[in-house]
């Protein structure tokens, strides 16, 4: 089964992902599509503004720190070899997975390029751009989406602050075909995790992010050997939540939860 990938560049949990993925599907992989880490027409300045209103200082500068480190790590590995990688590029050079590069996902010439390759399902993880009808309808086994939170609940943005502030027990990921609406389409598989006394954001998505790589991987599996029994993802008990406000913030810090 061909697959291809649309993602992001991301240097805190992304790279670790695709290890796990690449390290099992590679060769199925017939290329990469690492779109930048910000959304079209937002650019860095709305971005950091953005997560400074949500971390407050103190986090914000830590996050920062981190942030050049591994950017710098990142430029670093390009001409000596490090032990891990500190971006999504990396890891697909590492596996020699060819990269496609584009500035819209929704282009026909992209498509072009799409229907040149062939594949039989395109894998959307944390893709910063909209799949519109004519790329969800290009390959022959549909799109596929890993998400981090269990759906239908907590569709949109950073579930993973979310359901630390309403201060769900559980949390969890599903891996789910794509149509035009947002984080909908049928469920292809979903797993539940605790959220832990003292758990952090950091923390949260470090541990969804490795069960989303598994499940990805047994759901790409279960596409190759035609065995999908999906579930509905009914929008009736949808909640959808967007980037969090300098509100919700405050009040994330002022109940004591985490990021880091």
């Amino acid at each position: 089964m061909k697959i291809f990938i649309i993602t992001q560049e991301e240097a805190f949990y992304l790279p670790a992902f695709f290890h796990t993925v690449l390290g099992t599907a590679a060769r199925d992989v017939v290329g990469i599509t690492v779109l930048p880490a910000t959304m079209p027409q937002r650019g860095w300045a709305t971005t950091i503004r953005e997560h400074y209103q949500l971390y407050g200082l103190t986090t914000f500068l830590r996050q920062g720190v981190r942030f050049a480190g591994y950017r710098g790590l990142a430029v670093t590995e390009r001409f000596f070899p490090l032990r891990r990688s500190y971006s999504v590029s990396a890891v697909a050079q590492r596996f020699d997975v060819p990269g496609y590069p584009t500035a819209n996902i929704n282009d026909p010439v992209y498509h072009e390029t799409l229907r040149e390759l062939s594949p039989d399902v395109i894998v959307s993880v944390n893709a910063s751009q909209i799949f519109k009808k004519q790329l969800l309808a290009l390959p022959r086994r549909g799109c596929i989406n890993v998400h981090g939170a269990l759906l239908p609940k907590y569709r949109g943005r950073l579930p993973s602050f979310w359901v630390l502030l309403n201060r769900e027990s559980e949390a969890g990921v599903t891996v789910h075909f794509m149509n035009e609406e947002l984080d909908g389409g049928p469920i292809i598989a979903q797993q539940r995790v605790p959220i832990d006394r003292g758990e952090t954001q950091h923390s949260l998505i470090t541990k969804t992010k490795q069960l989303g790589a598994q499940l990805l991987l047994e759901s790409l599996g279960r596409l190759e050997n035609g065995a999908v029994e999906t579930q509905p993802n009914d929008r009736e008990q949808a909640t959808v939540y967007s980037f969090p406000t300098i509100e919700d913030g405050r009040q994330f810090r002022s109940l004591g939860l985490r990021f880091v």
